[in-house]
């Protein structure tokens, strides 16, 4: 289905150039065919000039794309060096996410404990089922189980709890303690978590600073929190400040750095760039040329057919050749305009 996606909008945003080099096929072949006889026309003469020149563009044209490659990998290169600075600021951001997750103290809300709550309820509950996504893989729950569930998990304060364990992936181990913990995030990845941070920043700053605090927290477990927060934000965090550099923190990531990531990051997602698919078709036509051209150049048909087939190859060549030379000051054009971001 994807590739048959790829393949409709190549064709869309390719329709004038495809329009083109059939025009040309076809006026070509009919002045030809017009113009020449079967009864002296010399077919290996032609043939052998088709394959020499269609080897010699396509060994241009192979040479001309890789130095493309190479230079497009080095920019996918120092693109991914900017994208790793913002994977590492995600995984300390998803470390304290787990952090604060073993923190009983912050969620004990006046006699509500939303951990235990909904560790004891609902411990396989995810952010998604909570919020009734239609998804694949997701849990469905009637209107009746979804308004009891979320009496027992206190609502928007247990969607908190279950965004921060979205944001650790679910996962429980010694990563999160790891001073070096290099990871790669998805695009899909990335739109998860920046929900995940705004259901959290949500919790942060509409409650109560007398009831949701970090005061009963021993330092201890808030070390790391501290430690993480101030690495991200380049100062130094107090335990007195942290709820409000949590929230300054969370609207960091939403507002800056997820959309830096994920912009960079579908920068690189794309295979194959426009140049490569438009100059990969035009070699894959010319390679079709030469080897139909070593088929007709070796078989002996009859001579109607020699002339025909020949005349098809020869106006194969010229419409191709036509579009190569369009697809070239195409490439020139793009090559001079230099209008992609390259730092943000």
């Amino acid at each position: 289905m994807r590739v048959l996606k790829s393949i409709l909008d190549f064709f869309e945003k390719n329709y004038l150039r495809i329009i083109t080099f059939e025009i040309c096929f076809i006026i070509t072949f009919l002045i030809l065919f017009s113009y020449s006889k079967a009864e002296n026309f010399n077919k290996k003469e032609i043939l052998s000039l088709l394959i020499s020149a269609g080897c010699i563009i396509i060994a241009i044209m192979v040479t001309y794309l890789f130095s493309k490659l190479f230079t497009e990998k080095t920019i996918r290169i120092e693109r991914k060096k900017e994208i790793d600075e913002y994977a590492i600021k995600i995984t300390r951001l998803r470390s304290i996410a787990y952090h604060i997750l073993g923190m009983h103290e912050f969620w004990k809300f006046r006699d509500a404990n939303i951990k235990s709550a909904v560790d004891y309820h609902y411990p396989d509950l995810t952010y998604e089922e909570y919020r009734s996504y239609d998804l694949p893989g997701i849990r469905k729950f009637s209107y009746d189980e979804h308004e009891e569930m979320s009496s027992k998990i206190y609502g928007t304060n247990g969607q908190s709890y279950l965004a921060l364990k979205g944001l650790t992936d679910r996962e429980d181990n010694f990563s999160f303690y790891a001073e070096v913990n290099p990871q790669n995030y998805s695009l899909e990845t990335i739109i998860r978590y920046t929900e995940y941070c705004n259901s959290f920043w949500y919790l942060l700053e509409n409650s109560d600073d007398n009831i949701v605090n970090f005061n009963k927290v021993h330092e201890y477990w808030l070390e790391p929190v501290i430690e993480s927060t101030s690495r991200i934000l380049g100062k130094k965090i107090k335990k007195e400040k942290l709820k409000e550099e949590l929230k300054n923190l969370m609207v960091l990531f939403t507002t800056s750095i997820f959309e830096k990531h994920y912009y960079l990051t579908k920068l690189n997602s794309d295979f194959f760039p426009t140049i490569f698919k438009q100059s990969l078709l035009n070699i894959l036509i010319f390679v079709i040329i030469v080897i139909l051209s070593l088929f007709v150049f070796i078989i002996e048909f009859s001579s109607h057919f020699n002339h025909f087939l020949t005349l098809i190859i020869v106006a194969l060549f010229i419409a191709n050749t036509i579009d190569l030379i369009l697809l070239t000051i195409k490439s020139i054009r793009r090559e001079l305009e230099v209008t992609e971001i390259f730092r943000i």
